[in-house]
C-alpha cells in the first residue's frame, strides 16, 4: 500500500546488506511553499524521519544530516544532534504508552502504525544503539528559504554489530503542487481566513493538516462573537452554509457530535494555567477514545476527480444536526453540505477546510489548496490577506 524510501549507496545497493533502513514522510514529493512569493521566500516541512533496524541487526546511530539541494548542488546542511532525536522518540513513545498511538499514526500518515508503514511491528529505541526492529524518529523539520531547491537527502552514519561504518541515503524530489482540480471558497460572503500555510499555523507541522485553512466571520472590529461565550449562536459565524468546494461524491460523514462548551472555557477561581491544563487533559481523553471525532467534530469529506487526479476535501467543526448530506450522495460545486458550528477541538465557532491525497484525512498526505474566486491583497507583501474576486 505504501512506498517506503529505502536507499542505500547507490552503486552498492544491490550487494550489500545493510542493518539499518531510512524511511522519509510524507511519502513521494515534498511541496515546497511560498511564504512570499513577491519576495522569493519559501518553507519547506519534512514531518518525519524513520531510522529503522532490520530483524537480527544493530546499529549505532552517530549523525543525522539533512541537505537540501539546488541543481545538484548543496545549498543548506542541517546537522542534528542525537539527543534530539533520541528525545523527540522517547516524547512519542510515552503518548503510545498513554494511549494516543493515533497521534503516532498521523504523524506517519498510516492507520495502523509501524505494520503498515514499514510492514512489521517497531519498538522505539531509548537510545541512539537500536537493537533488532527498533525505531528512531526525528519529526518537524521546517525549513524556511530564499532559494528553490529540488531535491532533499537525508544522510545517516553510524557502526554495525560488526564494527563496520554504515553510511545511507534517502532522497526526496521537492515540487511547487499545482492541483488538476479547481477550488472555490466553501462560504458565502466576506469571511477572515486565518491559520494559512506557514510556520505561524497550528495545521503546518501536522502531516494531514498542512496546508489545511480556517474561516472566520468577524465584525468590523474583529471580533468573533457577542454576548455569552457559553452560547455558540453569539458567534457571527454560526449556523452558516457551508458548500461543496467542487463537484464530487460524499465518501465519508460524521454527523452526530454535539459540543461540550463549558468544557472549553474558564471555571470560577480558575487560573489561566489552570483552565489550559483541564481543557489540555479533556481533549487528550477525547483524542484517546476517538481522534477523528475529537479533532474534527462533524466531518464531510468529499471525492473529487479531475484528469485522472484524485483528491478529498474536508470540512470540519460542523454545526451539530446541520449535515444535510450522506455517504455515496453527488454534490455540486456551490451546494449546501452543513452549517458552520463548534464542533470538535475548538469551541470557537469556524470552518476548518483542507485538500487531502487520501480519503482519510487523518491518515493521508496534506496538499495545497488554491481558490479560484479569490484574488491575493499586496502580493508579496501579505499574501495572506484575500478578498473575493469579483
Amino acid at each position: 500500500m505504501r512506498t517506503i524510501l529505502i536507499l542505500c549507496l547507490i552503486a552498492l545497493c544491490n550487494q550489500l546488506s545493510y542493518a539499518t533502513q531510512i524511511t522519509l514522510v510524507p511519502e513521494g514529493k515534498l511541496h515546497l511553499n511560498s511564504s512570499n512569493s513577491g519576495r522569493n521566500y519559501n518553507d519547506l516541512v519534512l514531518h518525519s524521519i524513520l531510522v529503522s533496524t532490520n530483524p537480527g541487526e544493530t546499529l549505532t546511530v552517530e549523525s543525522l544530516t539533512i541537505d537540501l539541494l539546488s541543481n545538484g548542488k548543496v545549498a543548506l546542511s542541517k546537522f542534528i544532534p542525537m539527543e534530539r532525536i533520541v528525545g523527540e522518540t522517547q516524547g512519542l513513545a510515552e503518548m503510545v504508552a498513554q494511549g494516543l498511538e493515533a497521534f503516532l499514526n498521523a504523524q506517519l500518515l498510516t492507520e495502523q502504525g509501524f505494520s503498515e508503514l514499514l510492514g512489521r511491528e517497531l519498538e522505539f529505541s531509548h537510545s541512539t544503539t537500536l537493537q533488532p526492529d527498533q525505531v528512531l524518529l526525528l519529526t518537524r523539520q521546517y525549513f524556511s528559504l530564499d532559494f528553490n531547491p529540488n531535491e532533499l537527502q537525508v544522510t545517516v552514519s553510524g557502526t554495525n554489530a560488526a564494527g563496520k561504518g554504515e553510511k545511507l541515503i534517502a532522497i526526496a524530489e521537492i515540487e511547487r503542487y499545482s492541483s488538476a482540480i479547481s477550488y472555490t471558497t466553501p462560504l458565502n460572503g466576506a469571511w477572515f481566513m486565518t491559520s494559512l500555510p506557514s510556520i505561524q499555523s497550528h495545521h503546518r507541522l501536522n502531516p494531514p493538516t498542512e496546508f489545511a485553512v480556517d474561516f472566520f466571520s468577524v465584525n468590523e472590529d474583529g471580533a468573533i462573537y457577542e454576548g455569552d461565550v457559553l452560547d455558540a449562536t453569539g458567534f457571527f459565524g454560526y449556523g452558516a452554509e457551508v458548500l461543496a468546494a467542487a463537484d464530487g461524491e460524499v465518501v465519508f460523514v460524521i454527523d452526530d457530535e454535539i459540543q461540550d462548551r463549558a468544557a472549553y472555557f474558564p471555571k470560577a477561581n480558575e487560573t489561566p494555567a489552570q483552565t489550559a491544563m483541564r481543557v489540555n487533559d479533556h481533549n487528550m481523553r477525547r483524542y484517546a477514545a476517538d481522534f477523528g471525532r475529537a479533532a474534527a467534530g462533524n466531518l464531510v469529506t468529499i471525492r473529487h476527480q479531475q484528469d485522472g487526479k484524485i483528491e478529498y476535501s474536508a470540512y470540519g467543526h460542523l454545526k451539530s444536526g446541520s449535515v444535510n448530506v450522506s455517504v455515496g450522495d453527488l454534490v455540486e460545486r456551490g451546494q449546501k453540505i452543513a452549517e458552520v458550528g463548534d464542533t470538535g477541538d475548538s469551541a470557537a465557532v469556524h470552518l476548518h477546510f483542507q485538500v487531502n491525497a487520501g480519503a482519510n484525512v487523518f491518515a493521508s498526505k496534506s496538499l495545497p489548496v488554491t481558490f479560484s474566486d479569490l484574488e491575493p491583497v499586496l502580493s508579496g507583501v501579505d499574501p495572506g490577506r484575500f478578498v473575493r474576486d469579483k
